[in-house]
């Protein structure tokens, strides 16, 4: 059969302002692509984001190009994967193909539906089934023509009932998986040099999946539910072949590792690194990984810098001990300030990564996060509001006391204020995050941007004269509400 991936859009609004997403490769609608190209079938991928992008922001003329590259390959079935920030694009864009064409078949897979696959399909007629969890085998039995009450992982509708199969398996072999069908992708666009990818220095990057899975039991995220919570590998040497397949093929400069555990397999990573030297690739690219701060020691993190590490990113989310015990985050504060320590003093950079208004957090909790800030001193800081994702523990909890959540396109939303969970009053927590992004995260974040690329001036200026917008933006935004509260 003839199938079209669609990565769907944000938020119009949001859109307009975040510019972070349009780097980033849909690496999983690629697996799916090159699993459905490896059994015959052909197959397109269509990134909206890129498309609105190369369109000057045209809403209708992305909308347009999206219904050409369906009519292209003449599509049977059409994937749209989203989260739950984008899942209002999914519904738009399903009634665009089921409008223009009823008979083909529009299925959407992705962390949100997997969470909510009646739901979805209640809320939108013009999608016909769900996957859930990992989509490269479900979409295969769709492309091979199965029955759909004989695909496992599939929830659907038949006429008018909705029906659920067995959940599929989570396949283990990670390597029998063909690398990722990148040449269905831009990736002259997806490279260009950016701050994103490479977290504030200004390099060719992209990212890259080597594991999924997470053996945590974060109570805000999704990820579990869609990966499991057993860790499943690439080998090393299955890693080395598709980074020595981006550096020829691509030219990066910076390499992301995206999965939520780069360091669930000590051993693993340091069989890593040692390729990482044989083959040279510390040379040609620096790199960047996703670690928790109760696994690391200065031994790890000098084998990272010298392996061609530059940065690595912690999940904080909080300086407070109360707030981290009520994410189940099973770490102290002390231990993510001397990973913050050591970490420094091996020489590598490192972002922190924050959630402020997380149920039950007072004020007392905001300023500990903020002094706690100041004291480790993150390179970069992502500041961002809590999110309710439906999956997660904490999402259940507030539907179960009958507490309203907000709408799927303000959930992610940087400005999304319409709704506060913290233990303060919604002014006061939207006055101390204003105050804690123009005080705290833009001073670090803008100090450390110049420093590390002052190398690269020409670079340096253009980048700060076209992906600064949506900053820009949102200090005028803050400075606005502080200035007439």
């Amino acid at each position: 059969m003839n199938v079209s991936l669609i990565y769907p859009l944000l938020s119009r609004s949001r859109s307009l302002i975040d510019e972070n997403k349009q780097y980033w490769p849909p690496l999983g609608l690629a697996y799916i692509a090159a699993v459905l190209e490896k059994n015959g079938h052909k197959v397109n991928i269509i990134d909206r984001d890129a498309l609105l992008r190369k369109n000057s922001m045209d809403f209708d003329r992305a909308d347009r190009e999206t219904e050409a590259a369906i009519e292209s390959i003449n599509s049977d079935i059409v994937g749209i994967g989203g989260t739950t920030p984008t899942i209002s694009d999914v519904f738009y864009v399903a009634k665009i193909v089921k409008s223009h064409n009823p008979k083909r078949i529009v299925i959407t897979g992705g962390p949100h539906v997997t969470a909510e696959p009646e739901s979805t399909l209640k809320d939108c007629d013009y999608i016909d089934g769900v996957v859930r969890g990992e989509g490269e085998f479900t979409m295969l039995d769709l492309a091979s023509g199965m029955p759909f009450d004989l695909i496992s992982g599939l929830t659907y509708r038949d006429k008018g009932q909705i029906f659920s199969n067995a959940d599929r398996p989570l396949f283990q072999d990670m390597d029998s998986l063909p690398l990722p069908a990148r040449h269905l992708l831009d990736m002259k666009f997806y490279t260009r040099p950016s701050r994103y990818i490479s977290r504030n220095l200004n390099l060719r990057s992209t990212s890259i999946f080597t594991a999924r899975g997470c053996p945590y039991q974060c109570n805000f995220c999704a990820g579990p539910l869609f990966y499991g919570r057993k860790v499943r590998f690439h080998s090393p040497q299955r890693v080395m072949q598709e980074i020595r397949t981006l550096i020829d093929m691509y030219a990066i400069e910076g390499l992301y590792f995206a999965e939520d555990m780069f360091l669930s397999d000590k051993a693993r990573a340091q069989k890593f690194m040692e390729l990482f030297k044989e083959n040279k690739f510390n040379k040609k690219i620096k790199w960047f990984a996703q670690l928790r701060t109760n696994i690391v020691d200065r031994e790890l993190l000098d084998m990272m810098k010298d392996s061609g590490c530059v940065q690595v990113e912690y999940g904080f989310e909080s300086g407070s001990q109360r707030i981290l015990d009520l994410m189940g985050k099973n770490v102290k504060v002390e231990k993510n300030i001397q990973a913050a320590r050591i970490t420094r003093s091996s020489g590598l950079r490192f972002q922190g990564n924050i959630i402020t208004g997380y149920p039950g957090e007072t004020e007392e909790d905001f300023n500990k996060t903020l002094k706690f800030l100041w004291k480790v001193r993150p390179n970069t800081i992502s500041l961002n509001l809590f999110m309710p994702l439906p999956g997660t523990s904490v999402y259940k909890m507030l539907k179960e006391k009958s507490m309203q959540v907000p709408s799927w396109d303000v959930i992610g939303d940087p400005e999304g204020f319409n709704f506060n969970y913290a233990d303060m009053p919604h002014k006061r927590f939207e006055r101390l995050y204003m105050k804690a992004r123009i005080s705290t995260v833009l001073p670090i974040n803008l100090f450390y941007f110049i420093k590390y690329n002052l190398n690269n001036p020409i670079r340096l200026f253009k980048m700060l004269a076209t992906q600064f917008r949506g900053v820009a933006i949102k200090l005028v935004r803050d400075l606005y509400r502080s200035l007439h509260e």
